[in-house]
Parts: structure tokens; sequence; C-alpha cells
């Protein structure tokens, strides 16, 4: 037991030390309709999974953290402008240009929406040719698919609300969407508004998955951040390891983020 607590108080010291002060506050951005992972509720309050491990680690480490969240692209460009952190970043190479990252933080899968009866076989990226397809404006779908959408190889149709993305499919005005977490995500877009809900069993996941996309927490290299994300990633992966972490059901092993 004596063991166990001088582990834990080393994990509290390591976050405690560094250049930033536990007492300096902490921007960190985030999209605010990207439920259950990370949205706005209905107070306007951050809420869900990623906003959950942030209060939890500034909780048992001491650092002032203020959450903000925004549609998804205005939170990563006031990111990449260095105006504070950014969570439920994914990891492209042009991103590692500009932003160090924390160990990953959830693992996400990116799921191809259809309308019931317009099903179609879904292995690559070449069965998405010819079909225009929701995105969110502003995010990555992993290198292989953001190549293909810059190359035109994919037609794709950005908007900053996932529910305007289904009621989109829904009316054909889209072939398809792209939509995040899985079951579980669809689920919550449907719940979330009246008529998608009225038409839940209209939708259809493919069974193949877009990508499985890791989830992280990053900052602007101009901001010298790299100390604070140390002590991140040693209080997640202690965290993990006691399975500490308050509602975190798709966490991935903590590996290297160089």
């Amino acid at each position: 037991m004596l063991k166990c607590i001088n582990r834990y108080c080393s994990i509290l010291l390591l976050c405690f030390a560094g250049t930033l002060s536990a007492a300096e506050e902490v921007v960190i951005f985030g999209d605010n309709n990207y439920q259950p992972v990370i949205f706005s509720d209905a107070q306007g309050h951050s809420a869900g999974i990623l906003p959950q491990l942030l209060r939890q680690f500034a909780r048992d480490s001491g650092a002032a953290i203020t959450i903000k969240l925004y549609p998804w692209k205005r939170a990563y460009f006031s990111a990449e402008k260095g105006l504070g952190g950014v969570i439920g970043l994914s990891r492209t190479n042009q991103r590692m240009a500009i932003f160090d990252y924390s160990a990953p933080i959830y693992d996400d899968s990116i799921s191809v929406i259809v309308i019931k009866g317009h099903a179609f076989p879904f292995n690559t990226l070449a069965d998405l040719a010819g079909k225009k397809i929701g995105v969110q404006s502003g995010a990555s779908y992993g290198s292989e698919v953001d190549a293909a959408i810059k190359a035109g190889h994919l037609t794709v149709e950005a908007d900053q609300s996932h529910t305007s993305r289904l009621k989109k499919l829904l009316h054909g005005r889209i072939d398809a969407a792209f939509i995040g977490n899985g079951e579980r995500g669809l689920q919550n877009l449907l719940d979330s508004d009246e008529q998608l809900a009225a038409n839940r069993e209209q939708f259809v996941i493919l069974p193949r998955p877009l990508t499985n996309d890791l989830l992280y927490l990053g900052f602007a290299k101009s901001m010298h951040m790299q100390a604070f994300l140390q002590r991140f990633n040693a209080w997640l992966a202690e965290a993990q390891k006691n399975r500490s972490i308050e509602g975190i059901s798709s966490m991935p092993a903590v590996e290297s983020a160089d």
C-alpha cells in the first residue's frame, strides 16, 4: 500500500514540476458538437469524455485549465495560432510539423453512414468514388483519406454540424456521411434532434469503418508546452495503469508521442 502511495505521489510531483506553474492558466480548445466525445451541453458548458478527462487531470495535478469549445474549424485555428491547446486532435504529417502531441487519449472509429436501401460494398476508398460524401469542415480523417480528398478522388461536401450532415443525407443531398465514434456516436446524434430521431431506422452504418482515428491533446510548437505535455502523459499513464480515469471506455495504450 505504501509503495502505491509513494508511486502516486511521485506522479503528482512530476505534474507540478517544470517551467509552467501549476497555477498558471492553460487554455484548451475543442469541438462544441462531437457527442459523446466532446460537446457543449444545453447550458453551454463543456461536456463529454474529453472534457471530463481534462477536469480529472486538473483535479489530480493542480493545473488550472480553461476549456473553450467552438465549431471545430475555429477551435483548430485558435490552437494553430498559439492561443491555447486543442483536444481531440488527429495526428497527420502536416499537423506534426505544427503541433507537439500528447500520448493518444481516445480511439475514435469513423463510420460511413448511408440511408437504408442505399448501402453499397465498401472495402477500399475506391468504393467511394462517384459518391458525394458529407464531412466535417476542418477535420482530418487520416493521411490516406485526406490525400484522396485533396487529389479529388473523393467528392466531399463540408459542413460544421453533424446533425445537418445527417439531415442532408436523409433528404438525398449527399450519398453518405462520415460520422465519428461508431454506433454510439450515431445514436447520440439521432437522439439530439427530433427529425433525426423520428427517422432513426433510415440510417445504416456500413460494416467496415473508414478508419480508427486516435485523438490527442496538442499545442502549437510556438507555445513551448513540451513540459506540460510530459506531465500530462505521466499522469495519463499512471491513471490508465490504475484504471482511475472516470468514464473512459475507448482508451488506447499510452505510446510515445514523438
